[in-house]
């Protein structure tokens, strides 16, 4: 009976497509961080530009927008009991 070698060896291995696969992968990488990269600046340019426009110091701000926060929470719940209460029918004699 011949031996036959039945494991794999790097020879099976098509390189040019593989080196072809690794090259797209390390151009959809860079894109993908550069991608990143300009979002992350945009979203800290707005936040500047938003600082600015405010004109108010950082404590303030805070403040206000948790005063914001309360209110619409305080009307989201008020509208949820509403909803969930019992609806009263006038029945006229």
């Amino acid at each position: 009976m011949t031996e036959r070698r039945t494991d794999p060896i790097l020879e099976d291995l098509h390189r040019g497509l593989f080196i072809a696969a690794a090259a797209m992968l390390l151009a959809g990488c860079v894109v993908g961080l550069t991608g990143l990269g300009l979002g992350g600046a945009a979203v800290i340019a707005s936040g500047r530009r938003w600082r600015r426009r405010v004109d108010l110091p950082a404590g303030q701000i805070a403040k206000l927008k948790w005063e914001q926060a309360r209110t619409a929470a305080s009307a989201g719940a008020g509208a949820w009991r509403d909803a969930d209460a019992p609806r009263e029918t006038k029945t006229s004699p």
